[in-house]
């Protein structure tokens, strides 16, 4: 399971249809029906429940995503907070100390 995987399924879920979530995400249909299929066949459960209607949030599924949207959000502000933050300022000291000779 990959963080890129539970922001697909986020985006499915909020889409209710693997083709807008597709355009939304800049890929494929078929690579995002295969990143779902691959996470669901991994966490052995069904997230969506497939139809020739459409798609929806299976029972498991809707506790999946209540997980998912939790650990994205996480990892948005861990991002925020690490990887745009400024720079502390790096001190450099170098202290030496001189022989006399007798």
């Amino acid at each position: 399971m990959t963080l890129q995987q539970l922001k697909y399924a986020i985006e499915v879920a909020n889409r209710g249809s693997m083709n807008e979530a597709a355009k939304r995400l800049f890929i494929s249909q078929p690579s995002l029906s295969n990143a779902m299929k691959d996470l669901e066949e991994e966490l052995r459960i069904t997230i969506f429940e497939r139809t020739n209607k459409g798609i929806s949030l299976s029972k498991e599924g809707a506790e999946f995503l209540a997980y998912a949207r939790q650990v994205v959000e996480q990892a948005e502000l861990l991002e925020a907070r690490y990887l745009n933050a400024k720079p502390s300022p790096q001190h450099f000291s170098v202290s030496t100390q001189t022989m006399r000779s007798r």
